[in-house]
């Protein structure tokens, strides 16, 4: 069965108000630190090093361990529905791609859906670790396909880690488990999927793409109830995987890298992510580079780079994007695009 014509809007993002630095990280790790003064200092440069490979700087972090995962989507679907100019009687289909969750049933797109004022809707969740939001928009391509009478899906992620963030360093090793989580950052992202493209711009899909290698699933891992652990130096070492796969993916749909005008990835570390884009032999400056801002917000980086694009510059019609993810499990997923207006925009952009 062939896709219809699908477009992705513009996104909408949400962060809680406390922004962190890399030195207040270091003192949360110096507080929970209970080893002799003379080791801190080799385990602070450590911590530092992780941060200069990462190109870490800032993160937002929801201090309010009750704070709600559905408020941050709620707040990122808002923004998404203002900037788009839709209304929410227009939603038929609600997914919340995202990692936290503060209780196993129901859905968190079940609160998500009431919160926003839906009366009568489909939702559901996706979970995918970092490539739950992608996941999720291929899943609502299949029922925008699949059932002719819905118009717009909603398609929403927030990652808040509360508990699962864990500052219990007490020596170099320790970070071989927990360097990854110190450069995690917490945010939420929405975009809306629909068969008609949008006025204000979005990315029309032309290929969406997966890969997966179960066999890593152990490496990486946030427990129900225990603090969000990555082997990351073997994590990272999957990143091999990913040009290949990738360089397929763009063969398949004709594209050469050199044509990709925006790679907006999954951002692990901007070294990663520029690696990856050069290592296919495309280049390096076309991608959109946000961990300094944001830190890893796992699956709503996608959606933050996405955003962070549209602040630095607006793509011209017809450009080439790449929107991918790669996450624990291993799984990759890549959706490729092109920038489209509706008709009717050309009578309101500047020319």
């Amino acid at each position: 069965m062939s896709l219809p014509d699908l477009y992705i809007s513009r996104p909408g993002v949400a962060f809680p108000e406390q922004r962190l630095d890399n030195e207040d990280i270091l003192r949360l790790v110096k507080a929970s630190y209970r080893g002799s003064e003379s080791d801190w200092p080799a385990l602070e440069s450590a911590i530092l090093k992780v941060f200069g490979a990462c190109k870490s700087q800032y993160r937002f972090l929801e201090p309010n361990h009750a704070a709600r995962v559905a408020d941050y989507a709620c707040a990122a679907a808002r923004h998404c529905l203002e900037v788009n100019q839709t209304d929410l009687s227009e939603v038929d289909l609600v997914i919340c791609g995202g990692i936290a969750r503060q209780y196993f049933e129901p859905a968190t797109a079940m609160e998500v859906a009431a919160k926003l004022g839906l009366k009568r809707t489909h939702a559901f969740d996706v979970t995918a670790a970092c490539v739950g939001h992608l996941e999720a928009i291929q899943t609502a391509a299949g029922y925008l396909a699949i059932h002719d009478h819905y118009r717009t899906a909603l398609v929403c992620t927030s990652e808040l880690f509360g508990p699962h963030l864990s500052y219990d360093l007490q020596s170099v090793k320790d970070l071989y488990r927990k360097s990854a989580g110190l450069t995690l950052g917490n945010g939420a992202a929405c975009v809306l999927l629909r068969k008609q493209p949008w006025l204000r711009g979005g990315v029309k899909l032309l290929r969406m793409e997966t890969y997966t290698v179960p066999g890593h699933w152990h490496l990486c891992q946030a427990p129900v109830d225990g603090p969000f652990e990555s082997s990351s130096i073997e994590m990272m070492r999957l990143g091999r995987l990913i040009p290949p796969w990738l360089s397929a993916c763009l063969t398949k749909s004709g594209w050469t890298p050199r044509d990709v005008d925006h790679y907006v990835f999954h951002q692990p570390s901007e070294l990663m992510t520029r690696r990856i884009i050069e290592d296919i032999g495309g280049d390096g400056d076309h991608g959109v580079y946000s961990h300094s801002r944001y830190g890893n917000t796992a699956s709503a980086s996608v959606g933050i780079s996405f955003n962070q694009l549209l602040l630095e510059q607006e793509p011209k019609a017809g450009a080439k994007m790449v929107l991918a993810s790669a996450a624990a499990g291993f799984s990759c997923v890549a959706l490729l695009g092109e920038w489209t207006y509706a008709p009717e925009a050309a009578t309101t952009l500047p020319a």
